[in-house]
Formats: C-alpha cells, structure tokens, sequence
C-alpha cells in the first residue's frame, strides 16, 4: 500500500464516526411517518398512499424553506463576487452579515428558542479564541475543544431540558467540530483570526449549519468566490439532483419499504439486520441532504465547484470490512477526528491519542451510554479485525487486509484469486453481521426523543445472546493462536 502507518490504520479503525443521524433526523423533522407495518404485507398502491406520499410531502414542507436559504445565500455571493484583484461589488462585511443571517433564519425554523444554546457557545468561543490569539496562540485549540466539551456536559446534565437538548444535539455537534478545528487551525497559524462577522458566517452558514457536513474555514472560503458559470454549471446541477434523489430514494427505504419487505413476522436476527438497516438508511438521507445544501449553497472543499461527498453507502451495505465502514460512514467528521484530534494528540503518545480520540468521539454525541457502548465496541472489533486480517496476509501472502491492496502491491495471491475473493466475501459478511447487531438499538422507539438509556441498549443486545460480542471474542483469541 502506497500508505501504510500502522498508527493511522489503528486511529481508523478505533473510531467510529457514527453522527447519531438517526436521533438527528427525529430531533429535525419531528414528524410521524406511522407505526411498524403490519404482518400481512399492504399493497404496493397503499404504501405508496399512506407511507411515500405523505413522507414526500412532509419532507419537502420541511427542506424546501433551507433549500430557498441555500439557493438565496449563493445568489448573494455571486452578485458579491470579487475577481483577482478587482474591488468587491458588495463590501465582505456586508456578505457576511447576509450569510449568517440566512443561517440564523434557518436555525430558528428548525429549534425555535433551542438556538439560544448554539448563540451563546459560539459567543463564548470567539470570546476564547479573541484572548488566547493575543496572549496565548498556541494554546488557542485545547481552550476551545475544553470549553466545548465542558459546556456539553453542563448542558446535558444541567441546564438544557431533555428533550430540547435532544433537538439540537446535531447542530452542536457541527458547530463543535467546526469551532474547535477553527482553533487548532489558529494555534497552528494556519489561519489569523477570523473578523467577528467572518466566524459568524462561517459559523452559521445556511449549507451546514443545520445538517452538516463539516467543513474547514479555508474551504467555507470557497463560498466568496462563487461566480456565474460555477453556479450554472452541468457538474453542479448534476451534484444538485443527484444528491436531492438520493436523499429521497434512502427516506423512503428508511421510512416505509423496509418495514415492509421485511416483516414483523421474521426471525430476529433478521429483524435486527431491518431496523439497523433502517438506521443507516436514515443517515444517508442526511448525509445526502446535506450534500445538497452544500451545494446550492456554494460550498465546496478546494478546486471542487460541486460540493462535497459526505457518505459512501455502497461501501457500508457491502463492506469489505469494518474499517471501510468506519471510513466511508461520515467522510467529513472521520477527517476531522483525525486531523484535529488524534494527529494533534499522537506527538504525546499514540495511546492517549487513541484514547482523546474515543473520548472526543463521545462527547460530541453528549453523555450517551449506547452510542459510548456502540463506539467502544466497535473500536475494539475494528482492531481485532484489522490485526487478524493483517495477521493472514502475512502468513497466506495474498490480499485479505481489512483495506484493499493498492495496485503492484507485493502479494502473491491477489484480489481476483478465487480463495482470496471469497474469503474476503466471508468477512464482508461477519462485517454485516456486526452492523446489524451493533445498529439494532437505533430504532424508533418513544426513547428516541431524550435519548436512549443503559438498559434500552443492554436489553437489545441481551434478545440477542451478546451473540457479536463472543463473536469478536473468539476471533481476537484466535488471532493469538495463529
């Protein structure tokens, strides 16, 4: 492999970049799209009549008003925009002030008075970050990711409502991840500090300020550039429907066809494979919108004029192995655990590296024992597998490492050898195996709306025999053995 760090492979197994998508989408939409299908499977014309019509119609009423705010935020910074040393023909604190209102608008459609929580950390931020760039720069990040995950727990334990909290749990987690990177992009003299109206356009920009995806203050820069011919662009259209169909195509997985090729009736480990199925369908749907959003907003990661790729679901329904999961899950936040913390962390040791990652993992989904529970588990099932394959490449020379062999790697058996193929598919399926038992919790039960507790995630694994848990323990025995 062109690139082979034995750390960096461990960092990318460890974490699991799970957004909580699912309690995301409940806390956004906070719609109802009807109860668990019947036994006897309905009609394909009642389906659509009672489950994919009114989710369409529910959605759209939901988007259509951030998709306009998008849409707006991009007209503005194409009139706005400045050629190579040509004057601006709208003043930059002028656009800003236009961007992180829209943002604000949309923040206040979706959480109402909840955004007070988001208003006051971003103030308390640049506060931090106005401070430590005058007298202590380099200690700028740690201040920040601190004061974020103290105000996490404060809140979640003291002074948010459980339920309102809950709502905006997601917009926290953006806004984290974006202010803390900003940070560490400060210490690093990356970037000067930005002006108070460019961190709040940054900050709440309407492409991602409610659904994601992170995005770096150099990149968010793109935004001021945008010009006619990016903005009527095939690639951008393209990226635009694309993106918009997709997000319709997982909705309607998540919400209504799988419950109903997948009935109540069936065996639960086949049950368990529908509801985290589900799961991970719901995710994609706001992967994929926000995708959209970045687009129509006009955001987009270096010389890219179309957006940004959030999620690869082809990757997780057929992995090869957990780590393409945890990698391909969420592109945007595996980036910047791994680039802000466990890099930044790694100069220390690479244990408590590990560690701080895991941690960081966590806190930006709040104090949550199943998502802690789901995170640690898969930490650990990610390095037995990744040292175990690792282990039988070795002693079979052939390509059964959980990444794919970059081609001319030094294997004797390749991919396409029939026993190095299926034994891959055998591990693919151990992988589908693990997702369904470590996804099963994320169901749509009345828990959802605070949270899910110790006993909801002990009892769903408890059905199952902790059946994935001895799984995973024979497997990292056997790898001793071998």
């Amino acid at each position: 492999m062109e690139y082979d760090d034995t750390f960096d492979d461990y960092y990318d197994d460890l974490v699991y970049d799970d957004d909580d998508m699912e309690k995301m989408l409940a806390a956004y939409n906070d719609l109802d799209y009807g109860g668990e299908m019947e036994y006897a499977r309905i009609s394909l014309w009642d389906l659509g009549e009672n489950c994919l019509l009114p989710t369409m119609q529910q959605t759209i009423y939901m988007l259509a008003p951030l998709y306009l705010l998008c849409i707006m935020t991009r007209m503005i910074c194409m009139v706005g925009h400045t050629a190579d040393n040509d004057s601006p023909a709208i003043p930059r604190w002028l656009l800003n002030t236009c961007i992180s209102l829209g943002g604000l608008m949309a923040l206040h459609m979706f959480f109402g008075k909840n955004i007070a929580y988001l208003l006051v950390c971003a103030a308390v931020v640049y506060a931090i970050l106005f401070v430590t760039s005058w007298r202590f720069q380099k200690g700028a990040g740690v201040m920040v990711a601190v004061f974020i995950f103290l105000f996490i727990v404060i809140c979640e334990l003291f002074l948010a409502e459980e339920k309102s909290w809950h709502g905006v749990r997601g917009a926290q987690i953006i806004l984290s991840m974006k202010v803390i990177g900003l940070g560490f992009d400060v210490s690093a003299g990356v970037l000067s500090l930005p002006s108070v109206m460019e961190y709040m356009a940054y900050i709440f920009n309407a492409g991602n300020v409610i659904f994601g995806p992170w995005m770096s203050f150099q990149d968010f820069q793109s935004l001021y550039s945008t010009n006619v011919s990016k903005c009527l662009s095939v690639d951008w259209m393209t990226k635009v429907m694309k993106s918009s169909l997709f997000s319709v195509l997982c909705l309607s997985v998540s919400t209504c066809f799988g419950s109903w090729v997948i009935l109540d009736s069936n065996y639960k480990w086949v049950l368990a494979y529908r509801d985290a199925q589900s799961f991970r369908f719901s995710h994609y749907f706001v992967c994929f919108v926000s995708e959209t959003t970045t687009a129509l907003a006009g955001i987009s990661p270096g010389d890219i004029d179309y957006g940004v790729t959030v999620t690869k679901p082809l990757y997780v329904e057929l992995p090869r192995s957990l780590v393409e999961v945890v990698t391909n899950w969420n592109l945007p936040m595996h980036n910047w655990l791994k680039n802000y913390v466990f890099r930044v962390a790694r100069p220390h040791g690479t244990f408590l590296a590990v560690i701080l990652t895991y941690i960081a993992s966590s806190m930006l989904h709040g104090l949550n024992f199943q998502l802690a529970a789901v995170l640690l588990s898969l930490g650990f099932y990610s390095y037995v597998e990744m040292m175990f394959r690792r282990k039988l490449s070795q002693i079979f020379d052939a390509c059964l490492e959980a990444r794919s062999c970059r081609e001319g790697c030094p294997h004797t058996y390749k991919q396409n050898h029939p026993y190095v193929w299926i034994t891959n598919l055998g591990f693919g399926c151990v992988t589908v195996f693990h997702l369904a038992y470590l996804g099963l919790m994320f169901d749509s039960s009345t828990e959802a709306e605070k949270g899910y507790n110790m006993s909801h995630t002990l009892q769903k694994w408890s059905d199952l025999g902790f059946l994935s848990h001895w799984v995973i323990l024979g497997t990292y025995l056997f790898h001793l053995m071998v």
